[in-house]
Order: structure tokens, then sequence, then C-alpha cells
């Protein structure tokens, strides 16, 4: 609520908190932030090609916007993405953490394959290279990333912004339900 309170003069003031090389880019509408959010995307894909380096993604499914310009960039300037490692950070799950079959309209992996990974064509990222978050992967994201960092590989976040103005993986309010943490 504070946050989403905050003026935009006062929202891009610098924080104490934040990286040295970090400055928020202000977008007057989704739209412009779409474009902005898509080239950036394509041009961390394109540094780590020219370096020769894996590159981890963490990967939001909201918005998704920035995914058709990701592709526009990337198809525009002939880059593929085979040394792209792609980790969505979540997924629709029941109360048992079972996710939805990949191939469900609700499931994020299905909004991801038509989204992204589908797009690109030829230009996309290996198949064995996609991590989705269901019940059986998502245990082995931690192993998998320090194996391609201790290689090499450069770790991007691409921060989702949530209903609640939060910056990737948990919006508290659905758990209001519940009385404590332990429950």
């Amino acid at each position: 609520e504070k946050c989403c309170a905050l003026p935009t003069a006062k929202a891009l003031e610098r924080r104490p908190w934040w990286h040295k090389n970090f400055s928020p880019v202000p977008c007057a509408s989704l739209e412009e932030f779409d474009v902005k959010m898509g080239h950036e995307i394509a041009l961390e894909i394109c540094r780590a090609k020219e370096e020769k380096r894996k590159l981890i993604l963490i990967l939001p499914v909201g918005p998704m916007g920035m995914y058709k310009w990701t592709v526009y960039f990337l198809s525009e300037w002939g880059v593929d993405c085979k040394h792209v490692y792609g980790f969505n950070m979540d997924e629709w799950s029941d109360a048992r953490g079972e996710t939805l079959p990949a191939d469900d309209p609700g499931a994020f992996q299905n909004a991801m394959e038509q989204a992204f990974y589908g797009p690109l064509g030829k230009l996309t990222v290996p198949v064995s290279q996609r991590n989705f978050a269901t019940r059986k992967l998502l245990p082995t994201y931690p192993e998998k990333i320090a194996r391609l960092r201790k290689d090499g590989a450069e770790l991007v976040v691409i921060f989702g912004i949530g209903r609640v103005f939060h910056i990737a993986f948990w919006e508290p309010h659905f758990a209001a339900e519940f009385k404590s943490e332990a429950e």
C-alpha cells in the first residue's frame, strides 16, 4: 500500500539500499513498459551471446507483453537462444502443491510456450533448458543454477510486478486466510 501510494517523483527518489548501478526507468504506459522490458531482455540475451557465456533467466509470467517484444528484437537481430536457461518463477498449484498439466490453458508453462518459447521458432531456448516451477522441477532449481553459475553463467532476474506491487514470487494477501505462518 505504501509503494502504490507514492507519487511518481517520490517513487523515483534514490534509496540507500539500491544497487549503485540501479536507476528506475519510468514508463508512461503499459505498452511503453512492454517495449522497454522486451528490449532489455533481448539485450541481455545478445550480450551473453557475444561474450560466449551461458545466461540464466529467472522469468515471470506476468506481465507477459514484454515477451512479444523480446521475440521481435531477437528475430530482427537474428540472435538465437541456445545459450539461455529459463527458470520460471511461478506456477499455479493446489493446496498439495500439484501444478496444472503443461498444456492446460491456465498453466504458466503453457503461457510461456505460447508467448515466448514458441514464437522464437528456430531461435528458441532448447527444450532441455526450460525449467518450470512444477512440483517436480522446482526443487531442482538451486542445484541447476549453482552448476550453471559455477560454469560462468550470468544470472538475470526479470522482475514480475504483481497485483500488490510485489517484486517477484509472493503476494502475501493470498495467505490472508491463515491465522499464522505455521498454518
